[in-house]
């Protein structure tokens, strides 16, 4: 049973809470433009190329609608801008060193706090699904989570809840979606390069082609821009890219 709230503030929102779902973006996909779905667990959550999503119970996850007019060109990138917002955000919590892995994982140091995942809805809106580990235990589902993951109560003993963080990461989205209005995806690439350091990353392609190097931030474009270990520049297109890692011995080790 969903529980409505409404907030008003740059939008008015109408959030809906609930105890478990297979998927908060498949809840919300359908709904109008500044609506957002809540669930304490998701039982298949996805993130990109649907892979699987662990999303136990005392994590937030959520999903917002926002109007998306112009169609998917006009709103290439959005995802950078969104984790821009919500990397200033989890800033205003004093979490030290957060970050935007390209193109949606939201770190902290070497170890993934959360995610995001952008979807076409309909009627031109967009689904932004957020997760983010906050009290929750990933590992007890999927073991090898335990060595990449982070909670915001590992960072923040005293740090925000769940219920704490909804209406800000709401906030964050709005905020986001003017940014891109006001200035596209020049501006997203502007601020991702703009907090970006390089580190040492494997990428791998649809083919199966592996590439290697020093990733130093995106073109104009959006494509990745790489120094290899020729010392060659080496532009991989965003549309070719499957997977991409981060080496351990990156500068974001701790």
């Amino acid at each position: 049973m969903s529980t409505p709230i409404s907030r008003v503030g740059t939008a008015m929102w109408h959030l809906q809470a609930f105890d478990s779902v297979t998927s908060t973006n498949d809840l919300a996909r359908d709904l109008p433009a500044w609506s957002a779905v809540r669930a304490q667990c998701q039982t298949a959550g996805r993130g990109r190329f649907g892979r699987t999503f662990v999303s136990d119970d005392g994590g937030l996850w959520l999903s917002a609608v926002l109007p998306a007019v112009g169609g998917p060109a006009r709103w290439g990138g959005f995802s950078l801008m969104v984790g821009n917002h919500i990397r200033i955000l989890l800033g205003g919590f004093n979490i030290p060193d957060a970050r935007l892995r390209w193109p949606n994982d939201l770190m902290v140091r070497n170890q993934k706090l959360g995610g995001l995942l952008i979807e076409q809805g309909r009627n031109e809106t967009l689904t932004v699904g957020l997760g983010l580990n906050v009290k929750n235990t990933p590992w007890t589902m999927a073991p090898d989570l335990a060595s990449t993951t982070t909670r915001l109560v590992d960072i923040l003993p005293d740090g925000p809840d769940v219920s704490d963080l909804t209406v800000p990461v709401l906030d964050a989205l709005a905020d986001a979606h003017e940014a891109m209005l006001r200035g596209g995806l020049a501006l997203a690439i502007r601020e991702f390069n703009a907090h970006h350091r390089p580190v040492q990353v494997n990428i791998v392609q649809p083919d199966g082609k592996p590439s290697e190097g020093e990733f130093i931030g995106l073109d104009t474009a959006g494509n990745l821009r790489l120094i290899d270990a020729s010392g060659d520049s080496v532009t991989v297109p965003h549309t070719q890219v499957e997977r991409l890692t981060e080496k351990t011995t990156s500068p974001f080790s701790s």
